[in-house]
C-alpha cells in the first residue's frame, strides 16, 4: 500500500493530533490556571455575587464553564472534524488525572464529556436543517426579559443567599440588553457553533446544581425567580467565549486564504 494510501486509513493526521494535543494540554493549564490568576485565593465567588451583584450558586460558570467551551469548540474548529471535541475532553481528564487533584477531576469527568458531546452533536445538524437557528434568539429574548423586569421591578438578589441588591442592579441590565443584542445577532447570522457553546454552557449549570454539592439538587438557587438570571450568564458566558474562537477561526482561515472543508456552517 503507497504512503497516500496509508495516511487516508488515518482519521486524523499527525498534524491534526498534534494540534489536539496542544489545545488539549492548553485547555487543562487554563482551565486550572487562570481562573486562580484572575480571581486569588476563591476570590470568584466575591466577584460574581459582590463586585457583579449576580445570584448564585453558580455564576462562576461564566468564567469556568466559557473556558471549556472555548477550548473544546476552537479545536473542532481548527481540526474541522468530528470527534475532536470528544477527544480533547478525554485528553484533558487524562491531565488532569495525572497531574491535578483526582477528587475534584472525578467528579468533573461526567460533566467534561457530556458538555463536549453537546457541542459535538449540535455542531453535526445539517445546514439544511433551519430549526436550529431560532434556538438562541428564543433562549436569549426569553431569559432577558426576565432578567430585565427583575432589576426593574427592583427583584434582583445577589449571592448564595438571597441578598436583595440594594443599589440599581446594573449587571443586570447589561446581562439583559446583552442578551437582546446577541438575540438578533444570532437570528441574523444563525451560526450554530455559538449555539453548541452556548447550550453546553447552560448544561454545565445544570448539571453543577442537580449533582454537585452534598446531596442531589441541592445546590439549586434557593430563589427560583433567579434561574432565568443564572441560565443567562451561562448562555452567554458560552456565546462569548465561542465567538472569541469563531473569530480565531475565521482569521486563521482568511490568514491561509481557507475554508472551512468538513464542519460549515451557514
Amino acid at each position: 500500500m503507497s504512503e497516500k494510501g496509508k495516511s487516508n486509513t488515518i482519521y486524523f493526521t499527525l498534524r491534526e493530533l498534534g494540534l489536539t494535543l496542544l489545545l488539549s494540554v492548553l485547555a487543562a493549564l487554563s482551565g486550572a490556571l487562570v481562573p486562580s490568576w484572575l480571581f486569588p485565593e476563591g476570590r470568584i465567588s466575591a466577584f460574581v455575587y459582590g463586585t457583579l451583584g449576580l445570584p448564585g450558586p453558580g455564576a462562576g460558570v461564566l468564567v469556568f464553564g466559557g473556558i471549556l467551551c472555548f477550548w473544546l469548540l476552537l479545536g473542532l474548529l481548527l481540526v474541522k472534524k468530528p470527534g475532536t471535541a470528544v477527544a480533547m475532553a478525554v485528553l484533558i481528564i487524562a491531565f488532569d488525572l495525572l497531574f491535578g487533584n483526582q477528587v475534584v477531576i472525578i467528579q468533573f469527568i461526567d460533566v467534561l464529556l457530556f458538555v463536549a458531546l453537546i457541542i459535538e452533536a449540535i455542531c453535526l445538524i445539517p445546514r439544511e436543517r433551519k430549526l436550529w437557528k431560532y434556538i438562541l434568539p428564543v433562549f436569549f429574548t426569553g431569559l432577558s426579559l426576565v432578567t430585565l423586569t427583575l432589576a426593574l421591578l427592583g427583584q434582583a438578589k445577589q449571592g448564595e443567599s438571597d441578598i436583595p441588591v440594594v443599589q440599581f442592579p446594573v449587571v443586570y441590565c447589561i446581562l439583559g440588553i446583552l442578551g437582546l443584542c446577541y438575540a438578533l445577532i444570532c437570528y441574523r447570522y444563525p451560526v450554530k457553533y455559538l449555539a453548541a457553546a452556548g447550550i453546553a454552557n447552560m448544561y454545565y449549570m445544570l448539571h453543577f446544581w442537580l449533582f454537585w454539592g452534598g446531596g442531589f439538587t441541592s445546590r439549586f438557587p434557593p430563589d427560583m425567580a433567579m434561574i432565568p438570571v443564572l441560565v443567562l450568564v451561562a448562555l452567554l458566558g458560552g456565546v462569548l467565549f465561542a465567538s472569541a474562537a469563531f473569530g480565531i477561526d475565521r482569521f486563521m482561515n482568511m490568514y491561509h486564504g481557507t475554508e472551512n472543508s468538513t464542519l460549515q456552517d451557514q
